[in-house]
């Protein structure tokens, strides 16, 4: 039977169709959440499990320790005091367990540096428990708190190459925020919930359990397949001083200009633009909120990453990773003054108040988020194994100065004028820190990062 003169149309017409919803699928594909890592990598999956429980503990047990020493100290500076203590453990811990990962078990180091951590949060929920809760005790536990997770971090870390291919790196930052950022947001609801409606103390307990299945978790990894690179454990007689080991890691950072980039880069966001010291103060009298509105400030940002995480395909088509990375700085930035702005810190705020605030904060989210998953991959793409500890290892400590530092100016400003005023202060200057570099020609920020490919 001949087709009618109007089948050709209604057939072209039906390809178009055909074509498009194909076309929609692939960009839709692109745009997804490569789950490759998990798939093909049963280590990989213990270590992310571990991770998880690990990052959802640790954003619960922020929001309490933050919530309690406002409520002790009425004092932004305290939180801040707090975050300093944290970053100072870290410096310790860090040194320590950048040299360890270099050239002893990383799984072995991860166990027990997560098992001591059990300790420091019994100490916290311990002193919960008093009719009068110190503030000292405080300032120790979290002391302690940044010595164990320092020593722990850069293992986790130098590991990472280890259970996945260099190609699926990139994948496995976006998993590894997928589930940071699940735990910021989730675990900051789930301790304003059980700060508003039940005790600190309860709080505290909640964080124990699941600090306590962390080392068990890590236990599942396979015994022999974390350790480093024969060439970094060289026999003790020849071996080292720790401080020539980390001259080795500082020499590596400041030839290889991508990661020196890298590094300025995050400091210059944390150290300028810190918010977190500044939740409780913004929540409770700028907002006129309880814990419930602080769990939402400290909710927001981690709402914003977790889109960017969602929607990470786009890591595997990357052509230009440095501009990216410098972007979503700048990005940063712009997303903090405005938040800072609609906190009032202007006027009387922007329409809508604290919806305005946490919009902005999810912006902020998204940019570090999305700079982050990057900046992760080029750092383990650019260090050879035998320096992976001691690299990641003050990639973490600015990744705990800067932010504590940052906290500490940002709640001195906050004090002697507003949080709104310190967040526009604070977003200001990373802005322009960053366009300042970017702007200069022959600058290593636009000679190195911006001109990079891959």
């Amino acid at each position: 039977m001949k087709p009618g003169p109007g089948s050709d149309q209604a057939y072209e017409t039906a390809e178009k169709t055909r074509s498009g919803v194909a076309a929609k699928q692939r960009w839709w594909t692109r745009l997804a959440l490569d789950v490759d890592p998990l798939r093909q990598s049963a280590a990989f999956r213990s270590l992310y499990l571990a991770r998880s429980v690990s990052m959802l503990s640790i954003a619960i047990l922020a929001v309490a320790v933050a919530w309690q020493v406002y409520g002790i100290s009425a004092s932004s500076i305290h939180v801040a005091g707090v975050g300093i203590g944290l970053a100072l453990g870290s410096l310790v811990g860090l040194v320590w367990g950048g040299t360890l990962a270099d050239r002893a078990d990383r799984r072995r180091i991860m166990i027990r540096g997560r098992a001591a951590y059990v300790a420091v949060v019994a100490i916290l929920w311990a002193n919960s428990l008093r009719a009068e809760p110190g503030l000292p005790e405080i300032y120790l536990a979290t002391l302690l708190s940044g010595l164990t997770s320092g020593i722990s971090a850069p293992a986790l870390m130098a590991a990472m190459p280890k259970l996945i291919p260099p190609r699926h790196l990139a994948a496995a930052g976006a998993l590894n925020a997928l589930s940071m950022e699940l735990s910021r947001l989730i675990g900051p609801l789930i301790a304003g919930a059980l700060l508003a409606h039940y005790s600190i103390a309860l709080c505290y307990g909640v964080v124990l359990i699941g600090a306590a299945l962390v080392p068990l978790l890590l236990a599942r990894l396979p015994k022999d397949l974390l350790q480093p690179d024969a060439g970094a454990k060289p026999e003790p007689a020849s071996r080292p001083s720790m401080l020539a080991q980390w001259l080795d890691g500082f020499k590596h950072v400041r030839h290889n200009g991508v990661i020196a980039c890298l590094l300025a880069l995050d400091l210059a966001m944390m150290l300028f633009a810190s918010v977190h010291a500044l939740m409780p103060q913004l929540g409770q009298t700028v907002l006129q909120g309880g814990p419930e509105m602080v769990g939402y400030l400290y909710a927001a940002p981690a709402f914003g990453a977790l889109v960017v995480a969602l929607t990470s395909g786009w890591t595997r088509r990357l052509t230009h990773p440095g501009r990216l990375v410098i972007a979503c700085a700048l990005l940063w930035g712009i997303a903090i003054a405005l938040a800072g702005v609609a906190a009032g810190g202007l006027t009387d705020g922007l329409p809508w108040g604290a919806w305005a605030v946490l919009a902005f904060l999810a912006v902020s989210g998204m940019a570090d988020t999305a700079s982050d998953i990057i900046r992760g991959a080029l750092l383990q793409i650019h260090t050879p194994d035998t320096l992976r500890g001691r690299v990641s290892g003050l990639w973490l400590l600015q990744g705990y100065m800067g932010p504590a530092l940052g906290g500490l100016q940002a709640g001195a400003l906050a004090t002697l004028w507003s949080p709104g005023r310190a967040l526009i202060a604070g977003g200001s200057a990373c802005t322009a820190v960053v366009a300042l570099f970017l702007a200069m020609p022959n600058g290593r920020l636009r000679k190195r990062l911006w001109r990079l490919e891959e």
